[in-house]
């Protein structure tokens, strides 16, 4: 059994064949709910949502158990029985079985992913802001690799979709088996029952809340970007589905530059960057909705994506950086996994709130509120940070 820290190379080979696999499940579930088992698009918003809040569960719940038991046993019951799904999504793929299996999917893909991340705090050959710069690149990688391949591999049947997926999940189980099995000091009998007594500094506590609710935000914005965007594309400007797809091309690309990038030049080891990274991050995302209203075709558009994925590769991978600085060991994992259920919540009730405020007020009000809602968050970031970081302890 391992007793040093997790291997940085392994832990982005996980990575990257977690959310490889995960590509395969999701991209195409609206259409499969639609087009194939003829359910209503408000019924197929209610799965998603369904989805959505089942990664936030899982996240939540496997970041708190990753302070109380071995990693080891989790990272095993999560990618054993994403394996398992899949065989059953195989077996039973019609109406209402797959909804079912989609929930309890997007339970254990949150449960992964905040598991993984928490791993990440357990790197000891580099420096917590590359670790994180790096997962969030290779997620990216693996999410963007599968969903490229998704569309020529549906036209055979969603079958074989499920089937690659189970390859990928038996593939990472073998994995986790030779290179995630060492024990954290913190999972011993006599310091499970002092997790309950640890307190985290009052300002380590607000600015972590601060920021992992600031990423929520965040992602109820982003969310925008993934659905009522191509709404407002295609069925308000008449814009082709073409020039929507390019756009998240041009973001898993600028995704790859941006990270790699960032880490040749080392920039993310740089505490001050770390602040410019998180602050920049949240002002494009604001400046990216201002402009919006603006533009009716595809170069405007994709002006407005490239602000927003700067945005989002700088910012999103150093809020859970900065949470790993401000928790203990003892704590890192409840913590982490509150920063992964952030994104979860966001798309849970992102398309929801959007959709509400452009019934209401339409398309352009939405951008301007949403931009708001953006700089109100940037500005108490900042204002948490300056006030309260130097009372912080830094761990």
């Amino acid at each position: 059994m391992q007793t040093r820290g997790m291997s940085l190379r392994w832990l982005l080979t996980a990575s990257f064949i977690n959310n490889f696999a995960l590509g395969f499940i999701w991209p195409l579930t609206s259409i499969y709910l639609h087009n194939q088992l003829g359910q209503t698009l408000v019924m197929v918003g209610w799965v998603m949502l369904m989805n959505a809040l089942g990664q936030m569960l899982g996240s939540i719940i496997s970041g708190r158990l990753f302070d109380r038991m071995q990693p080891f046993n989790l990272i095993q019951i999560g990618v054993g029985i994403m394996a398992l799904s899949q065989i059953a999504f195989i077996l039973w793929h019609g109406w209402p079985a797959y909804p079912i299996i989609l929930a309890i999917t997007g339970i254990f893909s949150g449960w992964n992913t905040a598991t993984i991340n928490s791993y990440g705090t357990q790197v000891k050959t580099h420096d917590g802001r590359y670790v994180f710069n790096m997962l969030y690149f290779i997620a990216n990688f693996g999410m963007v690799f599968a969903t490229a391949m998704v569309g020529p591999i549906y036209n055979y049947g969603i079958i074989w979709l499920f089937m690659i997926s189970l390859v990928m999940y038996s593939a990472l189980f073998i994995i986790i088996q030779k290179h995630f099995n060492f024990t954290l000091a913190q999972v011993s009998s006599d310091d499970a029952l002092k997790i309950k007594k640890i307190k985290l500094p009052v300002w380590n506590l607000r600015i972590i809340w601060t920021v992992i609710l600031g990423l929520s935000v965040l992602w109820i914005s982003y969310s925008q970007w993934q659905g009522n965007l191509s709404v407002y594309m295609s069925d308000v400007l008449h814009l082709p589905l073409w020039q929507y797809s390019m756009l998240w091309t041009i973001n898993g690309l600028l995704i790859a530059v941006v990270q790699l990038t960032m880490n040749f030049l080392n920039l993310s080891t740089n505490r001050k960057m770390m602040w410019i990274q998180i602050y920049g991050g949240i002002a494009c995302f604001g400046l990216a909705f201002l402009i919006l209203p603006y533009v009716n075709n595809f170069k405007g558009f994709a002006i407005a994506m490239i602000i927003t994925t700067l945005g989002e590769a700088t910012a999103f991978p150093m809020i859970p950086a900065l949470v790993n600085e401000l928790t203990p060991m003892s704590l890192k994992g409840q913590f982490q996994g509150l920063a992964a259920a952030a994104p979860s919540a966001g798309r849970a009730f992102g398309p929801l709130v959007g959709g509400f405020l452009i019934e209401r007020l339409g398309y352009h009000s939405m951008f301007y509120l949403a931009a708001g809602l953006v700089a109100v968050t940037l500005v108490l970031v900042i204002l948490m940070v300056m006030v309260g970081f130097k009372r912080t302890t830094l761990f």
